[in-house]
Parts: C-alpha cells; sequence; structure tokens
C-alpha cells in the first residue's frame, strides 16, 4: 500500500530581497529539500512548493497557491512557511489560508503561531497555567523606572520576532541609562515594542515534543552549553551564536544532546516542557526553550511552535538522542498529523449525546 501524497510548502524569497526571519531564503529551501528527500526515501510521493515573497504576484497569487494546496482527502500539506512576504508576522495567516480552504497540514494552527510570536502573551499564558517563565514588562517606550518584580541585569528584546533576531551582547543591560538606551534600538531597528525581562544566569534548554494530547511525548532534552566564554560576556543564545557560523560565538556555544543531567532533572525538564506545549495549544511538534536558574527553578523562555527541523538542526539532533534516523523522524510528524485529522474525523462522525 502506497503511502499519501505529501505536499511541502516552504519560503523562498530568493533573489527577492526580502530577509527570511531566522534562516537565510538558501538554508530554507536547503531544510525543504531535506525533508522531501526522507519522505521519499520512506515511500512518500511528494511535491515541493514555495512560496516567494516580491517575486510573488501579489496576494491573489498566494490565495490561488494555497487553493491548490487543499489536496485530495489522505493527502498532506507539510508545512514549513516561517513567514510570509518576508514578513514573519504572517506566518500564522499561511496556516489560516490552510484551514480556511480545507487543507490539512502538519504542525501547529495559526492561533498558536501567532500567540507565540508574540512573546508578552506567550508569557501571560505560561503565567495563568501555573508555568514559571522569567518576570517580564512589555513597554513601547524607554521606562523611567522598573516595574515593580524586575531588577538587573534585564534583557531586552523585540517583541514580535523569532530566531533570537535582535538579540545580541548588547541585549543584556544593567543599568538604567543602558535599558533606555537598548529599548530604543529596538524600537527603532526593529518598529515594535520591547519585552524587557529577568536575566537568568544558568544552564540554558531546549526540550523537542512530538504529538498531541495524552500521546505528546518529549525527545532527550539538549543543552547549550557555552564554551570559553569570556568572564563578563552574557551567556546567551544571540542570533549570531546560533546562525552566523563563522562567528567565534558560534563555535562557543555547543548544543550537546542528551544533556548531561540527573534523570530527576531530566524528567522535570520534559514535565516541563510538555505543560508549555499544551498551554500554547501546539499540534504535532514544538520546541521549548527553558533555562534553569541557580535557584534551582527551571523557567520557559519561550515556546516555538514552528522550530527548524533540518538535519542539523536541534529538534533532529534531539530525534536522533531518541532513536530516530532523520527520514523516521520526519515520517513521524506526518504519522502525528494524520492521525490527529482521523481522531477530528471520527469526533465529527460521532452521534451526539443526548
Amino acid at each position: 500500500m502506497s503511502q499519501p501524497a505529501i505536499k511541502i510548502i516552504f519560503n523562498d524569497d530568493i533573489g527577492d530581497g526580502l530577509p527570511v526571519p531566522g534562516m537565510d531564503a538558501l538554508a530554507q529551501v536547503h531544510a525543504a529539500t531535506e525533508v522531501d528527500e526522507a519522505l521519499k526515501g520512506q515511500g512518500y510521493l511528494t511535491e515541493l512548493v514555495a512560496v516567494k515573497g516580491a517575486g510573488f504576484s501579489g496576494l491573489d497569487a498566494l490565495i490561488q497557491a494555497v487553493k491548490e494546496l487543499a489536496v485530495p482527502q489522505g493527502a498532506l500539506v507539510f508545512n514549513l512557511c516561517e513567514a510570509a512576504f518576508g514578513k514573519s508576522a504572517l506566518e500564522m495567516h499561511v496556516a489560516a489560508l490552510l484551514e480556511l480552504y480545507g487543507a490539512r497540514f502538519t504542525g501547529s494552527g495559526p492561533l498558536t503561531l501567532g500567540l507565540a510570536l508574540n512573546k508578552g502573551l506567550t508569557k501571560d499564558v505560561l503565567a495563568s497555567r501555573d508555568i514559571l517563565t522569567p518576570e517580564y514588562c512589555v513597554v513601547d517606550a524607554p521606562p523611567s523606572k522598573l516595574k515593580r518584580g524586575l531588577k538587573f541585569p534585564l534583557i531586552v528584546k523585540p517583541l514580535h520576532e523569532d530566531a533570537s533576531l535582535g538579540i545580541d551582547s548588547g541585549a543584556v543591560v544593567g543599568t538604567m541609562k543602558e535599558l533606555k538606551k537598548r529599548v530604543e534600538f529596538v524600537m527603532s531597528a526593529f518598529r515594535q515594542p520591547a519585552i524587557v525581562e529577568e536575566y537568568v544566569d544558568g544552564r540554558e534548554f531546549n526540550i523537542a515534543i512530538l504529538g498531541n494530547g495524552k500521546e505528546a511525548y518529549a525527545l532527550p532534552p539538549s543543552e547549550i552549553e557555552f564554551v570559553d566564554f569570556p568572564l563578563n560576556a552574557p551567556k546567551i543564545c544571540c542570533y549570531e551564536a546560533k546562525w552566523i557560523q563563522e562567528s567565534p560565538l558560534y563555535k562557543k556555544t555547543k548544543p550537546v544532546c542528551p544533556a548531561h543531567v540527573p534523570d530527576s532533572l531530566r524528567d522535570e525538564l520534559q514535565v516541563v516542557a510538555i505543560k508549555a506545549y499544551h498551554a500554547m495549544g501546539c499540534r504535532d511538534y514544538a520546541r521549548v526553550d527553558m533555562r534553569l536558574g541557580e535557584d534551582g527553578n527551571i523557567k520557559v523562555l519561550e515556546v516555538n511552535p514552528n522550530p527548524d527541523i533540518s538535519t542539523d538542526a536541534g529538534f533532529a539532533r534531539a530525534g536522533g538522542a531518541a532513536g530516530f534516523d532523520y527520514p523516521r523522524l520526519v515520517s513521524e510528524i506526518v504519522n502525528v498529523a494524520a492521525l490527529r485529522y482521523a481522531s477530528e474525523r471520527m469526533k465529527e462522525a460521532a452521534p451526539l449525546a443526548v
């Protein structure tokens, strides 16, 4: 029996002069190609579908492409889009169009994608579910005083960006003067509010999660080890450390998976990650970033419902630690999405209780 057809939708802004958040356009095309090859190796019939930026002839053309992705029952869209028209804020709209036109697709829905891109709202949700997250406030002007509960050092980030955009060594501030200057920088460079939050000086972990509902499970924890950092330099996984391979910071941030932690800490990290996954309404797969402070508390930094799943990224690394080779990991994402849709159909077909 042949596997269902898969259409892989991804950002391709090569030559359009538009930024692609997190990775450059070549890297996103490469990731889509890796997913395509992995699924073909598992027996799937696949097709790559590029969502372009400036070269794409407007919104009507995007809508037409999404209409064509409303593939026959049994087929599935593998949604790798992290933006639309070069804007990360429009990531959720691609998923919304897929839903509106009845396409079945992998990953989280538009509400979760939009919510997770707003760091302040994400923390509001986490805090409301009793999930520890660093103390924070959102500002749309340089502050004149600290919000109650906040104390230096603090870290300042753009409110609506992902992939560590806008985060460098200057993001961690220790005085009101530095705080005002950094907020001004974020507002000027990114034209959006800033989130100011407690800087947790401790070990950084990320947890990959697969599945839905009670069947969701966490893969082995990964730790970012900060190797030979200067004594006074903040230990943060900034944009340069994450994406610029030629940078010394890239070479000094070493991912280790599985992390060298006792079983009790591993279990606690995974429990917190799954709780955050469900609180944010994630589907199929996601990654949760957190820090273990010197006080022993685990605090969730962010929830990424559309993480990079290329072969050299953290999600694939965690899959390998769990015993998944790359083709099997990618096909597992397809499997959990297909099971989710099958479960939804069963619920819709079930008679209403009287």
